[in-house]
This record gives C-alpha cells, structure tokens and sequence, in this order.
C-alpha cells in the first residue's frame, strides 16, 4: 500500500514531464511526504494532450455540506491490480502521477523510503466530480526483494517508454496490452530501487545504510 509519496522541487521534475511531452508542468504541486487525501499532481489526456492537473489522493468522494469531501466509507488511495478489470477507470480514464520517491513499513514498524534517484510515474486512476479531481495509486503485489520491507504490496510504476505513456494515457477498453506491466519491477530505465531506512516514515532523517535491490 503505497501512503506517503514525494514529488521534490530540485529533482528535474518539469524536465522530466517535458521529456513526455506533458503540458503545463508549471501547474506542478511540489513537497515531500504528500499524505493520502492532500491535493497532488496528475497527468492525463482527458483533454486530448497529456497535462498536469491537481486530483484530491483519494478516488472516491461524497458531497458533505455542498462539498465534495474523500468518502468516509470507501478508503481508495491505492486501487489493487486483482480488481482492476472490474473498474471502468481502468479502462476510461487512466492516469500518472509524477513522484520522485515513496515511504511503506512492515506493519507499521521500520519505515523506509524507495527511490530510483530520478523522477518517474505511478499509474494511476482517476474520477471526475464536477470541476474536481480524484485519484488512485494501482498496486501490485510485493515484489520478492522488497517483500522484506514491505510485505503486502509494490506500486505499479511506468515504464520509462513514451510509448507506453501515450498508451496508458490515451484511454480505450482493450488493456491487455498493459498485462505484462502488473507485476513489480526494481529497476527503472537502467537506474536500480534505492531503499532508505527512515527514523520515522513522515520524516526525512535516514539512519542505517542505503541498499540497492
């Protein structure tokens, strides 16, 4: 389960979304430790191109006191990748969301931070609620050398291929094409999985040593 998520300022991230071609980069919302229900960034083609746009990081939402608000009952920042066929998001309104690392735990305990020391996309979904946005983190199951870190899940991260971008973007019922891509991977354009233990998982003060996996 993918909770907490950077996006940092100096890490190249509008060169990077140049580099896909996606429009207005400058709309970017940067920080680190974006917390599930906070406004971040996505990339999508609903309007043709590929644009940044802010989404709330939870899918589903429910109007309270004239506003739309996350749904209390629904708790949907990650969407798991066994249901995915089920959804017609997946199908219709595929997203990325520029990150340039993320924080899990095992069960709570030992927080650690995974990077590629480089921008890069979750694949996401994503609703549309009147004028806003919400959105979705897809997750996999826990790929067997970062299962000691975090046992239940891995995040499905875009490959770093235009090709597959413009695809996953562009919408279209046919997702077998996207099969291959539902399982984890450590490496991401020749850069291996960085893994940082943490103090604590909302903080950003390392300990112990940094590992390649």
């Amino acid at each position: 389960m993918c909770s907490v998520f950077d996006v940092n300022d100096d890490a190249g991230v509008e060169r990077f979304l140049e580099e896909y071609g996606v429009h207005h980069p400058q709309r970017m919302i940067f920080g680190r430790r974006r917390r599930p229900t906070s406004q971040v960034s996505i990339v999508t083609a609903r309007h043709g191109a590929p644009e940044v746009e802010s989404a709330i990081w939870h899918l589903y939402l429910e109007k309270v006191g004239g506003q739309w608000k996350p749904h209390k009952k629904y708790w949907s920042i990650n969407s798991n990748w066994k249901k995915l066929g089920q959804r017609p998001e997946y199908r219709k309104s595929r997203c990325l969301i520029p990150a340039t690392a993320w924080v899990e735990s095992q069960r709570g305990d030992n927080p650690v931070e995974f990077s590629f020391g480089r921008p890069f996309f979750f694949c996401g979904l994503y609703k549309t609620w009147g004028d806003l946005l919400s959105c979705a983190i897809i997750t996999l199951a826990a790929h067997p050398d970062t299962a000691k870190f975090h046992e239940k899940s891995f995040p499905m991260i875009a490959p770093a291929d235009a090709g597959f971008v413009e695809q996953w973007l562009g919408g279209g019922e046919g997702t077998d094409a996207f099969e291959p891509h539902l399982h984890p991977h450590t490496a991401l354009g020749g850069a291996r999985l960085m893994v940082r233990p943490l103090k604590r998982a909302m903080g950003t003060e390392y300990i112990g040593v940094p590992v390649r996996v």
